[in-house]
């Protein structure tokens, strides 16, 4: 209770002491009206519809990279209207050596190192979260959702990260309806848009006015181009956006989709069984969305990338692919992972209600999941009835009020019932509810906290409310960068539904960087940082205290450096263990048909076992994408991994990981993909491949065959039969 307290005196107290400033000041020349078309524009990529040049064109683009502010090498020009269904946008993006355009074939959403044009979209005008559509110079699209200082964007400006702001700023993994055709030709490309209102969120009313931003990236000169201008000296993306006025109302009509599904696997074990299911979406609203799913498909058609499992402290971590639970997931993201669906394993049913009016954001989400994971009182070692007989009930509530242009408060309410049957399915539970908030103080300053409490109820013992705070403050200017953090996660408190990599530490870790911007064709940024980490745990036992000095260079064609030095003390099974560790990765895009990174680390580490020692281990990788052709690409990860006893001793494993992924186009809506794999740790050979029709986001058909071989637990080999999957769906739109 004096923590909720604490954290309420602070809410107030920023808003007291320090101002809140509007960034997009000095802004008004960048506001723009589009033309509102008679009739709809052809999209095929041609530029040649009388109907663009009444558009509304935009030319003034300015550099970011390599060379912030200067003019770019290449024209681009803009042209953009929109009519009651769509929004229009259509680009003549020149160049001077055509035959240079780094352009491929591919399947959607795998366009990231090729040249191309970005739009953002923040329906809400909120400077928090941006719809982002992306079309490369053969057509082929890649969209996704951006949230300013979310969790999974990259940092930028003075920040720490890599520099570039393109592809990689946004979560992929949104898949959105929109048309989109491009044509290369001998002044460069075209291209031409039509994004649907309905596939988009705004509010509710007549007068609509977005934030935009519009990017073009040229990879060969590592160029990336915008309007409006962004600056380093601004801690922030959205908050530099222009204004997209309509000069009338606009409407999403009617919006409900329908996308029914069939999948059937066939196995050693299994029988082919179609397994038919549902996806059912209704917009109540422009900004109000409702998802229900029936017997889901939850097929992994993405295999996950090969990690080392092998002498790990602490549980991997493997990024959500599911298309429920992926739609608005963003609504539900906090500063800690507490809502992790991969710990919903196998769905029978889902209901979700996502949007957000008036500046209030709200998410709701119920699942009920009939192979779960336990709950678990960690310092009893109690766990609740797990597995395929069991049935568990996952509720997540989230509120999210905005206050001033970029900052929030929120709540967060998510509840795991779980028993050994749906009769008795209030057996045990776990609830996690807390208050999280985010302020932009001062310019260049953010300061995020997120207070939680945890309640948990296993064979009839019931805990106390265990809270756990995350803490953290973060200072972003051209050149300099600096943060600090504190979480505090007591050895007793469980989020059943998320996902924390360790408890029972009361951390502090604060970083210092600086970065030096030459701005040159080879060398762009220089950034030197360095990072401090102290850990205690819940008896006040000094766990982590470590160093870390790091080099970050950028430059010529997408390459960079990086090194780090790492020495300190890591305590296990209550023995300190004083270790330094060296590590290095080079990546780099020299020529439109390929593309590398080579990493290489050395150093003293900890044997974890109920018998840990320090040794000495050695590691290394490889990864290369060779593309002889635009729509045939060869994708090659070689990862090597040592451990001996000491320095020049006795080597106690040795892995190897060798994985190949061979992505053939025959079309934009037909591709073969095959993939081999090897680990010789566990002796252990996989072999997949599958036919892909992919037509829209949401009308599919796939055929796969799946083979593995290796030897079990008991070292015995096995040489189990291929595994055949099936899948179709279909999205009707009504």
């Amino acid at each position: 209770m004096k923590r909720l307290k604490l954290v309420g005196w602070l809410g107030g107290l920023i808003f007291l002491i320090f101002p809140v400033t509007f960034e997009a000041a000095g802004r008004e020349n960048y506001i723009i009206q589009p033309v509102e078309f008679s009739n709809p524009p052809k999209i095929d990529g041609i530029l040649e519809n009388p109907l663009w040049e009444k558009a509304t064109v935009i030319e003034q683009f300015t550099q970011y990279e390599p060379q912030e502010g200067a003019k770019p090498s290449e024209l681009t020009r803009v042209f953009i209207g929109y009519d009651q269904n769509y929004l229009y946008i259509a680009f003549r993006c020149f160049d001077s050596d055509p035959q240079a355009i780094r352009a491929s074939l591919t399947q959607r959403d795998r366009v990231m190192r090729d040249d191309g044009i970005t739009v953002y979209l923040d329906t809400f005008n909120d400077k928090k979260r941006a719809f982002v559509f992306q079309v490369n110079p053969c057509g082929i699209q890649n969209d996704g959702i951006f949230v300013e200082g979310g969790r999974r964007g990259r940092g930028r400006g003075g920040g720490g990260g890599g520099g570039m702001m393109g592809f990689e700023r946004f979560d992929r993994s949104w898949d959105g309806y929109f048309l989109s055709e491009a044509k290369i030709d001998d002044q460069g490309y075209t291209v031409e848009m039509a994004i649907p209102f309905k596939t988009l969120r705004f509010p509710n009313t007549g007068n609509q006015k977005w934030g935009l931003i519009i990017q073009r990236s040229i990879r060969r000169k590592n160029e990336e181009l915008y309007w409006p201008p962004q600056s380093r000296n601004i801690n922030g993306f959205l908050i530099q956006a222009g204004q997209l006025e309509f000069p009338s109302s606009i409407s999403t009509g009617k919006n409900i989709e329908v996308m029914p599904v069939i999948t059937a696997l066939r196995t050693d074990v299994q029988k082919f069984s179609p397994q038919p299911g549902v996806n059912f979406k209704w917009g109540l609203s422009s900004d109000l969305t409702a998802d229900f799913t029936l017997n889901p498909d939850y097929s992994q058609i993405e295999a996950d990338m090969p990690q080392i499992d092998v002498n790990q402290r602490y549980a991997l971590y493997y990024p959500e692919k599911r298309p429920f639970f992926i739609e608005g997931r963003d609504y539900f993201d906090t500063f800690l992972e507490v809502l992790y669906p991969r710990r919903i394993i196998d769905p029978i049913w889902g209901l979700k209600l996502s949007g957000k009016t008036k500046g209030t954001a709200l998410g709701i989400l119920s699942v009920l999941d009939s192979n779960p994971v336990a709950i678990k009182i960690p310092n009893k070692k109690i766990e609740s009835i797990e597995g395929t007989s069991a049935r568990a009930w996952i509720n997540v509530f989230r509120l999210r009020q905005d206050i001033y242009s970029e900052s929030y408060l929120g709540f967060l309410f998510c509840d795991k019932e779980i028993g050994p049957s749906f009769s008795q399915i209030f057996s045990d539970y776990n609830r996690v509810a807390g208050l999280d908030g985010h302020f932009k103080i001062m310019g260049n300053n953010r300061l995020s906290f997120q207070l939680l409490g945890a309640k948990t109820k296993v064979e009839g013992q019931v805990t106390r409310i265990v809270p756990a705070l995350a803490l953290n403050f973060n200072r972003q200017t051209r050149h300099v960068n600096f943060s600090l953090d504190y979480n505090s996660l007591p050895p007793d408190f469980e989020a059943a539904s998320g996902f924390f990599r360790r408890l029972d530490i009361k951390s502090f870790n604060t970083r210092f960087g600086y970065v030096f911007l030459p701005e040159k064709e080879y060398i762009i940024s220089i950034r030197p940082s360095i990072e401090y980490r102290r850990i205690y745990d819940f008896n006040n036992t000094l766990t982590d205290n470590e160093v870390d000095i790091s080099l970050f260079l950028s430059g010529w064609r997408q390459s960079s450096l990086w090194f780090s030095f790492s020495t300190g003390l890591e305590r296990y099974r209550n023995i300190d263990f004083y270790k330094s560790e060296f590590d290095c990765h080079f990546n780099t895009e020299p020529f439109s048909w390929l593309s590398a990174n080579i990493s290489y680390g050395i150093g003293e580490a900890i044997y974890y076992s109920s018998k840990p020692y320090l040794g000495f281990r050695t590691s290394w990788s490889l990864r290369t994408s060779i593309r002889p052709k635009s729509n045939l690409s060869f994708f090659y990860n070689l990862q090597n991994n040592e451990f001996y006893r000491e320095r020049g001793g006795e080597r106690v494993y040795k892995i190897n990981i060798i994985s190949q992924r061979i992505n053939y186009q025959l079309s934009k809506s037909v591709s073969l993909r095959l993939i081999t794999e090897y680990n010789d740790y566990y002796d252990r050979f996989f072999v997949s491949f599958l036919f892909s029709y992919e037509y829209r986001p949401g009308t599919v058909f796939y055929f796969g065959v799946d083979k593995q071989q290796g030897r079990d637990e008991r070292g015995i080999f096995q040489r189990p039969g291929p595994s055949v999957f099936v899948k179709f769906s279909y999205w009707w739109r009504l």
